[in-house]
């Protein structure tokens, strides 16, 4: 009963904020009234219009996370964002994955897993991130990227699926 108390007060917010523009004070203003919806939710909040986040109780939200136009967040298996979390738009992060039952994918039952977004990661527009994925503490995810395995940190990671990039450069002394 409360996940579904906390999803209705997530879509009427959205539609009732939703015909304003996505300046800043907007996007905190809306992410200061969906703060209820999810299991934990840290300061200066920012979400665009047109983004949907499903089985909000399942997601954590730290501070300073800043989700983009037209994202679609499924909590299912459970979702986390750090500090400092930069979604590009129409990100996808799919928390859970399909199985078959009979041959068929129609009927078969959710496999969830927990998404990670480490400290300062990064998804460019139209990233997909797959179930039980975790991204690295300063990581970037290029446009288009889907990621389907785990990412190290303060790596870019780009393609379908997604490989590194760019690697951090090595000091030696």
């Amino acid at each position: 009963m409360v996940r579904m108390l906390k999803y209705a007060w997530f879509i009427f917010i959205m539609k009732v904020t939703g015909f304003l523009p996505d300046f800043t004070p907007v996007m905190r203003l809306r992410g200061f009234l969906l703060r209820p919806c999810f299991q934990r939710c840290g300061r200066n909040f920012q979400i665009c219009s047109h983004a949907m986040i499903v089985y909000t109780a399942n997601v954590e939200i730290g501070d300073d996370v800043y989700i983009a136009y037209g994202c679609w967040i499924q909590g299912l298996g459970g979702v986390k964002f750090e500090d400092q979390v930069m979604l590009g738009p129409y990100t996808i992060l799919a928390s859970s994955n399909h199985s078959k039952t009979d041959g068929s994918y129609r009927f078969g039952h959710a496999q969830p897993a927990p998404i990670v977004m480490r400290r300062g990661s990064w998804t460019g527009a139209h990233v997909v991130v797959t179930a039980g994925v975790t991204v690295g503490a300063g990581a970037a995810c290029a446009a288009g990227a889907v990621v389907t395995r785990s990412v190290p940190e303060h790596v870019v990671v780009g393609g379908v699926p997604a490989k590194i990039l760019s690697a951090p450069a090595t000091t030696t002394t």
